[in-house]
């Protein structure tokens, strides 16, 4: 469900037919349907739909769909607007992970995950309003600046870690923790975004088996379909890490093909990494989930020697001041863009705008609100 707003070739999403517990998925679309239905009600009265928004610029573009800069007319705010075909979603199907985003999304609520403001479809597409972080993706960085200082990985992983210990806090394992999918604000802070392979467990406990990811930041258990659990986060925690630090990725695979001989050994890291750092990311990386560190909770991670000058108190509230402040000339100043998406045309807007049809029942409880954003 990725897109993507600067490319990286190599990067391909994988996903193999799940064995996944019927009652988890169950307990997913009748809760999402029963919120929906009663939000639903709610948009019937706001009537949000594409005719509220100009659309500006393309920000990024995916197998579905793309992201366009958007404003909300009714009081002149930016918005990042994700729009889904129908479609391919149906052809792919991939309706579940669909509602498992739009459910997440509204389920969220965390300094550094994605807020979303408005979900609503017409006959041909989906869409979802959300918070425009005008920093771009750490990917975009991380082709500029290659590698970082300590101080600044400390940063970044820091904030990283209070999202993923949030979301497995809510029974939710994020299944796509890569350098695409972590926004940098204007303010220099991240957010999480794009959580269409998120996963809900009924008990912290439960193991999933779907094979679904971005090869390259997948952890072992998932690969060797062993079946695997929140730990799984924490490899990816660990891969980004590296990547922070040395400017390149340490598993290669060749165009999505996963050579699983590449876990057979502990990672090779450069002796220019610090010391703690080094430590810390060996342990996140350990191919056995169940001595890697994480796997008792994110407390184990917090409290490595790497994370012993951080106040996390102080991380959540956002009173750590961030490396890196993005330069903005203005509210649409799109540099930390990819210019072959930000120069594309925007399309115009047509007639398909009968919200509450009956083509829509696929995505039935689609459509939200955030009661702030009217």
């Amino acid at each position: 469900m990725g897109i993507c707003c600067c490319k990286r070739s190599t990067s391909t999403a994988l996903e193999k037919i799940p064995n996944s517990n019927k009652n988890i998925e169950k307990k997913m679309n009748e809760n999402f349907k029963s919120k929906g239905e009663n939000i639903l009600e709610e948009n019937k009265e706001s009537k949000i739909s594409l005719q509220d928004f100009q659309k500006l610029k393309v920000l990024g573009r995916g197998a579905f769909g793309k992201v366009v800069l958007v404003k909300f007319l009714q009081t002149n705010e930016l918005f990042a607007l994700k729009i889904l075909k129908k479609k391919y979603i149906i052809k792919k199907k991939q309706i579940d992970h669909t509602k498992t985003e739009r459910y997440v999304l509204e389920k969220l609520n965390h300094p550094f995950i994605v807020k979303l403001h408005f979900a609503f479809q017409d006959e041909k597409k989906l869409y979802f309003v959300t918070e425009f972080m005008q920093g771009g993706e750490l990917f975009f960085h991380l082709l500029k600046n290659s590698k970082y200082k300590e101080k600044d990985v400390r940063f970044y992983m820091s904030e990283i870690l209070l999202a993923i210990e949030y979301m497995h806090s809510q029974n939710l394992i994020y299944r796509d923790l890569k350098p695409e999918n972590i926004l940098i604000a204007r303010d220099g802070h991240i957010k999480l975004t794009d959580f269409g392979l998120s996963k809900l467990l009924t008990e912290p406990s439960d193991k999933t088996y779907t094979i679904c990811g971005t090869p390259e930041y997948l952890a072992p258990e998932i690969i060797l379909e062993k079946g695997y659990d929140k730990t799984c986060d924490w490899f990816s925690f660990g891969v980004i890490m590296f990547e922070m630090f040395c400017g390149y990725h340490p598993y290669k695979h060749n165009q999505g093909k996963i050579n699983k001989d590449l876990y057979s050994k502990p990672l090779r890291i450069p002796d220019y990494v610090p010391k703690f750092a080094k430590d810390l990311i060996l342990k996140l990386t350990v191919t056995n989930p169940k001595k890697r560190i994480g796997y008792n909770g994110a407390n184990e991670v917090k409290s490595h020697s790497f994370f012993s000058e951080v106040n996390f108190d102080k991380v959540i509230n956002k009173k750590v001041k961030p490396p890196f402040i993005p330069k903005i000339k203005n509210e649409t100043d799109l540099k930390y863009f990819d210019k072959e998406f930000t120069s594309e045309m925007v399309e115009t807007y047509d007639n398909r705008m009968s919200l509450f049809n009956n083509n829509n029942v696929a995505f039935d409880g689609f459509s939200y609100a955030l009661k702030e954003s009217l």
